[in-house]
């Protein structure tokens, strides 16, 4: 069964299922991405990343206030860099996380307005670590306004590689729960 798994990846990204694939588990910290530890990008040998890889849990809020109210005030994900190998790995580079709130207007389409945007070295994003998909990096986001919660938002997620080449990752639409008026 080993060998079927980066078979499984490939078939996820090949698909396009990479923005609504739900995962719950399989996937543990590593501890802080510390560049010392990874490999290189600067080394000849290693291949550039050809596909990124989103993962959201089915609920993926954060709550970091100190009131402790029910409104979330962030989100967290996982990020997989795939080099063609079918296993996620770790580059040097940074992800750069765009959010914007989408609002329905009067002829049913939906307005997009930028509302919060991150930009973070691979190297300061902590690691995960996953049988199925290898290696990747959990990306934790605190947004500027509390005012996000109750609101539609959609998440765009890019890889920008040290010689400058940007993946995007498929985007994510989420609905944020409000719990307090």
């Amino acid at each position: 069964m080993r060998s079927a798994m980066p078979h499984v990846l490939r078939s996820l990204l090949t698909a396009g299922l990479a923005s609504g694939l739900l995962v719950t588990a399989a996937c543990h910290t590593t501890g802080t991405a510390d560049a010392s530890k990874r490999p290189s990008a600067h080394r000849r040998h290693e291949k550039p990343i050809q596909r990124v890889l989103s993962l959201f849990d089915q609920r993926p809020w954060l709550n970091l206030d100190v009131a402790g109210d029910r409104d979330p005030e962030g989100v967290h994900y996982r990020v997989f860099l795939d080099d063609g190998s079918g296993k996620g790995v770790h580059r040097d580079g940074s992800f750069e996380v765009e959010m914007y709130e989408l609002r329905r207007q009067e002829d049913g389409l939906a307005a997009r307005t930028l509302i919060s945007d991150w930009k973070m070295p691979t190297s300061g994003v902590q690691g995960v670590k996953s049988r199925l998909l290898g290696m990747g990096y959990h990306i934790q986001l605190r947004w500027a306004s509390k005012a996000t919660a109750g609101r539609e938002v959609e998440l765009v997620t890019r890889y920008r590689a040290p010689d400058g080449r940007v993946l995007q990752a498929a985007t994510k639409q989420l609905r944020v729960p409000k719990y307090t008026s």
